[in-house]
């Protein structure tokens, strides 16, 4: 098997003849299905143009992986923005309200994303009725961590759900993991991207206003891999402050602690670890962090 990557940069909408030798050697003018072509992330097949019956809709750069028996195709798009994937854990900010759902906003550069009423699931409430009529009454700006339930690719439209009590608004501090554990290194993560950190448990919620930070796609892969790379990130800031922090994958991150100084300290190492890009370096930036983290939050 051999990989041969494109470095061109595709463009929703780009003919790509250089895939028509992959297709069926003789398709009928009937059935123009690539028979011996899988398709991937980001192709798909267009009838009404039948030279080069396959047009992508997404952009970024294309990957195609030749065998024998099946090739495949996919365009990855670059790590700089984040396409939503349905099951993704995401932090999405609240526009407006309407009759029949919430419209956020899942990143500055996409359309706004909807949570239907009969999606925002509260107290089980089992019928669309009853989920309209308990929905709570949440203020504009109001950040909701949501999971993406079905993305309508050929519509650039994207619909989420609160499927849980893991899930829902996060601004007035509810619905948190909250750090219980004595150990400074401690890192709680599970599959929805939801981590407690820190050497206590947080105190003083209502004094404090969590913080919202934007951060890479790169930084939001660490963040949310804490057995790999993010562990040594998050074990070292939490050995010096306590914190709380929800990963969404669209690259916003919830950040609470015992004071808003350590909200801000926690943030600020994040952001500086980010900017740097120090996991490039080749010790996998751990000297560089521990230098960050000594003169951010204290040696």
């Amino acid at each position: 098997m051999s990989s041969q990557d494109g470095l061109e940069v595709i463009l929703p909408g780009d003919p790509l003849p250089q895939l028509n030798p992959l297709l069926n050697p003789e398709p009928s003018s009937e059935d123009m299905k690539p028979r011996t072509l899988r398709l991937g992330q980001g192709l798909a097949l267009s009838p009404s143009t039948p030279i080069t019956p396959i047009l992508p809709y997404r952009f970024g750069t294309l990957h195609v992986t030749s065998s024998v028996k099946k090739p495949a195709a996919s365009i990855t798009s670059t790590p700089r923005h984040y396409h939503p994937s349905p099951n993704d854990p995401v932090l999405v900010t609240l526009l407006r309200v309407t009759a029949e759902q919430f419209i956020v906003q899942l990143t500055p550069y996409t359309p706004p994303a909807i949570i239907p009423f009969e999606n925002y699931i509260i107290n089980n409430a089992g019928t669309t009725a009853a989920a309209r009529k308990s929905r709570p009454n949440l203020p504009h700006g109001s950040t909701i961590y949501a999971r993406v339930a079905v993305v309508h690719k050929h519509l650039e439209a994207v619909e989420l759900s609160v499927p849980g009590p893991e899930y829902g608004e996060v601004v007035s501090q509810k619905n948190t993991v909250n750090a219980s554990s004595k150990s400074s290194s401690s890192a709680k993560k599970d599959t929805s991207a939801a981590a407690s950190s820190g050497n206590a448990a947080i105190a003083n919620r209502n004094e404090v206003t969590p913080y919202i930070l934007t951060i890479s796609q790169a930084m939001t892969k660490i963040l949310i891999a804490e057995d790999t790379l993010g562990k040594p990130l998050l074990s070292a800031v939490a050995s010096k402050v306590p914190f709380e922090m929800i990963v969404g994958k669209n690259g916003r991150v919830w950040i609470d602690g015992s004071s808003q100084r350590d909200v801000v300290k926690v943030a600020r190492c994040f952001k500086e670890y980010d900017d740097g890009e120090m996991w490039d370096d080749p010790d996998g930036g751990a000297a560089r962090l521990r230098e960050l983290v000594g003169k951010v939050c204290g040696r």
